[in-house]
């Protein structure tokens, strides 16, 4: 395992030109545009379509994991962290950077690693699948709204076209394997 992660670090070093926007691997095309759809497609191929109705069907865990995601987390370690770095260590991270920490404690849970982590770890990709559909499209009104809360400035999103993109690379290849 050492040596994989010593010779992809050797790699990166050195064709870190590859991995950039608009290089000959265009991994904005590939990984931001079909990679989700790819993970999601191999996800639901990997799912009966009981299994996704009952991970569904489970609202008390899928409220308590909305819960966790959109009220405990920012609540609860995003403010403690980031006000916390700003009174004891207000030298380590500029303003802009702990409004990023905090911004980043109010989004969605991703949608590959939540699913690539929960399957790796032998968790139940199910309701991963369910509750990463639930947070993402729960996060076009929830993140603006604790956006608004923490920073109180106004915030206009491209609310229909988000939706589109997030059905076509979520519900979509899903759908099409049940």
């Amino acid at each position: 395992m050492i040596g994989t992660g010593l010779i992809n670090f050797t790699l990166a070093l050195h064709f870190a030109q590859l991995g950039k926007n608009g290089s000959v691997l265009r991994p904005e095309l590939f990984i931001g545009k079909y990679g989700v759809t790819v993970i999601f497609l191999l996800s639901g191929l990997s799912l009966k379509m009981s299994e996704l109705t009952n991970a569904a069907a489970n609202l008390k865990l899928n409220g308590l994991i909305q819960l966790m995601t959109f009220g405990v987390w920012p609540f609860l370690v995003g403010v403690p962290i980031t006000k916390g770095l700003e009174v004891l260590a207000p030298s380590l991270l500029s303003k802009p950077l702990l409004e990023g920490l905090l911004i980043l404690t109010c989004l969605p849970t991703t949608i590959n690693m939540c699913i690539i982590l929960t399957s790796a770890s032998g968790g139940n990709v199910a309701t991963s699948l369910c509750n990463t559909v639930i947070s993402n499209m729960a996060g076009i009104f929830l993140t603006p709204a604790l956006l608004l809360r923490f920073f109180g400035t106004s915030i206009e999103l491209p609310f229909f076209e988000l939706v589109s993109k997030l059905c076509n690379k979520v519900l979509l290849p899903v759908g099409e394997c049940l």
